[in-house]
Parts: C-alpha cells; sequence; structure tokens
C-alpha cells in the first residue's frame, strides 16, 4: 500500500491478552503500546498489580473494567484479566551471530513453513527455555508473530529474536559459509539424534507439521537426523520434536 502525500495511515493495532505476554510486551517494547485493559480489584493479583504498575511507570493508558467487558472486548480467548491494545509484533532483522555470540557456539532453529500458531508459540516457548539465540521463520506459509502464537509461547515471543526470510535455502547457505552445520530434523531419517555434538555453530531445521522438511531446503541440510523411538507410532508433533531435541541439544557439552 503506497502512503498518500500529507495523509498518515493509521496505526495498525492488536489485542495481546494473557499475563505473560502481556507481561512480556511492557517489559521489553518492542511493540508500539496504546491502551491497557485490566480487570477491576486487579490488586488482589501480585501479577496483574505488577502488570498495573508497570503501565503506570512508562505511562501507559489503563482501563479497569469489569470482567465481563474483557470477555466482550477479546472474545474467545483467556484473557486472564488483562488485555493490551498494541501494534503489530515486528520481526528482528538478521544480525551476525558469529560477532553476537563470542565464546559460545550459537544455536539458531529454522522453521520451514510452520503454519499453526499454536505449535509456532510453543517451539518458540521451548527455544526460550533452552536459550536458543534465534528463530528463524519462512516469509510466506508461515504463521505471523500473532496474539494466539504468543500466548502460546507464554510470552517468550514478546522477546526472543525471530527472523522473517524470503529465501530459507538461501538463508542456510549464507549461514553455512559463516561456520554453521545445518541439521534436519525429519522422522525418516537413518540417523538419530543421539549420535550429534555440541562442535560449532548450529542450525536445527523443523518442517511444517504435515509435508515436512521441503526438498530444496533438505539438500541444504549437512545431515538428516530422526529421533529415535517407538516405530509404530509414525512421529511427533513438531512442537514436541524441538522439544526433545533441544533439551538434547541443551545437555550436550559445548566443545571449541
Amino acid at each position: 500500500m503506497n502512503r498518500k502525500k500529507g495523509v498518515k495511515l493509521k496505526e495498525r493495532t492488536e489485542l495481546l491478552y494473557g499475563i505473560h505476554p502481556v507481561l512480556g510486551a511492557l517489559r521489553h517494547s518492542k511493540r508500539q503500546l496504546n491502551q491497557l485493559y485490566i480487570k477491576k480489584d486487579a490488586d488482589s493479583s501480585e501479577r496483574l498489580r505488577e502488570i498495573r504498575i508497570l503501565a503506570e511507570k512508562i505511562k501507559l493508558p489503563v482501563s479497569e473494567v469489569p470482567v465481563s467487558q474483557l470477555a466482550v472486548i477479546c472474545p474467545d480467548a483467556v484473557h486472564q484479566g488483562v488485555v493490551l491494545r498494541c501494534g503489530f509484533l515486528p520481526f528482528t532483522s538478521i544480525p551476525d551471530f558469529s560477532q553476537s555470540t563470542v565464546g559460545t557456539q550459537p544455536l539458531l532453529v529454522v522453521l520451514d513453513q510452520i503454519e499453526d500458531p499454536h505449535n509456532l508459540g510453543a517451539i518458540i516457548r521451548t527455544c526460550g527455555f533452552f536459550e536458543v539465540n534465534a528463530v528463524v521463520v519462512t516469509q510466506d506459509h508461515s504463521s505471523g508473530l500473532t496474539p494466539v502464537a504468543s500466548k502460546a509461547s507464554a510470552g517468550v515471543l514478546e522477546w526472543l529474536p525471530v527472523i522473517s526470510v524470503t529465501n530459507l535455502a538461501r538463508f542456510l547457505n549464507e549461514q553455512k559459509t559463516k561456520g554453521f552445520w545445518v541439521a534436519g530434523l525429519e522422522g525418516e531419517a537413518p540417523d538419530s539424534f543421539t549420535e550429534f555434538s555440541r562442535d560449532r555453530p548450529l542450525i536445527l531445521v523443523l518442517g511444517n507439521e504435515g509435508r515436512g522438511i521441503r526438498p530444496l531446503v533438505r539438500k541444504h541440510c549437512d545431515w538428516l537426523v530422526s529421533i529415535p523411538g517407538n516405530h509404530e507410532v509414525s512421529s511427533l508433533n513438531v512442537s514436541n520434536a524441538a522439544a526433545v531435541a533441544l533439551y538434547h541439544l541443551h545437555t550436550l557439552p559445548q566443545t571449541s
């Protein structure tokens, strides 16, 4: 959409809900913050009181409303007594990981067309827990950084770097020239994930919920690995697979 001369486009906003997402948005200020709606008698909850105090500290307009009004403002959502009207969450620009993570073996998680916002949020929550440096998503056929995803991430989406790329194969190739090793997680791969070691910067690629990793992206993986388990079960949900894999990587000693 083109901006007409002398006309300011109306800022697009959305409703973020839930204690952890709203706290994350207030603490990290990655969004434009417009208005906080919080239930009356919020001081009866320590977390809600913390949210109200933080909002007042940054001079964000606060409206104390009945719970019934919150249900009208944000229907069909588990709002936990708080709703934030705010701008859309922006993606993070691509940093130079080799420079920004000196002294560590950086770990990136690449999501090849994850479309379910609940899966995206669950994976990002796991990435935050296991100290992943950043999550990379595809520009097309991927869930956006929506309030649903933020709620599913328990607010981790509000602070963990998430990068959007137009060409995932090109991104992987560029990172390989910087020393990254690329591993693709696939249910049918013959090699076991348990053979992994953390001896270099690593990118873990997870595929779409139904199609898995696309062929062109697969070609840019140095290694395809699977999680060993009962062969009578076809595969794990992608968010569960991410949790198992990242736990394993987190427990490995990092060697140079």
